[in-house]
């Protein structure tokens, strides 16, 4: 049955009208963020056996290393959708233990520079919580239609925090049928080693976030609008009123950004962030 006009969602509705991103820094945050990925990973793409997570929170040795995000619709409060950006300090990356990368294809960049992108989770069953006993109707769904509008945010996300901490690349594996979205939306992807079988076949890739972040401004009005708002990439959960506060373990101080010269659009040289400076980020990428 279609929906009545008035329920209808707005094509042109910005993303930040319509969901929040927030990085997961309390206990009660990152249960929700395991929750989501025990949907996606264990009842919906079959990725995980459910068995091995009896409390339905899908976790692994990574998540100490990562910092977590989770998305919620603004308007329901419903959360559907989650990512994890894995950090330098790791011991290894997930997809290093794969052993696909290319010998010396990242001998260019520093490990500090480096992170890996993994954990991407868009809830796509309607009212997940009637076939998975451990969510409430706090849990809901992305439609088709809105899938892209949530993967730019997150990936605006990935890139606002990255920077905010001098990363330059992500790793990423993903299918060929992903990397094609990701390329279409204007994701630029450099193939960093041959194609092994996780889950299905799947490729390395590193993705300049600053590349990428200029690519995906290059592609429309509303892109760029979105990378302007900066300052909207994110929230922590520590601050909302909802939820206790259980700090995060932060890794130790940030490295000094230096001085550095990027491509058009980001034509001009760039200083060191300080959080107070994130509202200024897209002046700094000259997005605005």
């Amino acid at each position: 049955m279609p929906l009545h006009p008035k329920m209808r969602p707005s094509v042109n509705r910005r993303f930040d009208d319509s969901y929040q991103v927030i990085l997961a820094d309390t206990e009660a945050s990152r249960a929700v963020h395991r929750k989501i990925r025990y949907q996606v990973y264990c009842m919906e793409r079959r990725f995980e056996n459910p068995a091995d997570f009896p409390a339905g929170e899908e976790s692994d040795r990574w998540d100490a290393h990562a910092a977590q995000f989770i998305v919620r619709q603004r308007d329901s409060g419903a959360w559907i959708a989650a990512i994890r950006l894995v950090l330098p300090y790791a011991a290894s990356f997930p997809l290093e233990t794969l052993y696909c990368l290319t010998p010396g294809h990242a001998d260019h960049i520093q490990r500090r520079q480096l992170g890996e992108i993994s954990r991407v989770c868009i809830i796509r069953s309607p009212n997940p919580h009637h076939g998975n006993p451990y969510l409430d109707c706090g849990f809901g769904h992305v439609t088709p239609d809105r899938e892209s509008q949530v993967m730019l945010g997150l990936i605006r996300t990935i890139v606002v925090y990255g920077l905010e901490r001098g990363i330059e690349h992500c790793y990423v594996l993903v299918t060929d049928a992903f990397a094609r979205l990701l390329r279409r939306i204007g994701v630029v992807l450099h193939s960093v080693g041959t194609a092994t079988e996780h889950r299905g076949f799947r490729a390395p890739y590193l993705m300049g976030l600053r590349e990428t972040a200029a690519s995906l401004c290059d592609r429309s009005a509303t892109i760029h609008a979105l990378f302007a708002r900066a300052i909207d990439a994110y929230q922590l959960c520590s601050v909302l009123d909802n939820l206790a506060r259980v700090p995060l373990p932060r890794p130790g101080p940030l490295p000094y950004w230096g001085d550095a010269t990027v491509t058009r659009p980001y034509s001009h040289r760039y200083r060191p962030l300080t959080p107070t400076r994130r509202a200024q980020l897209g002046s700094i990428l000259s997005i605005s």
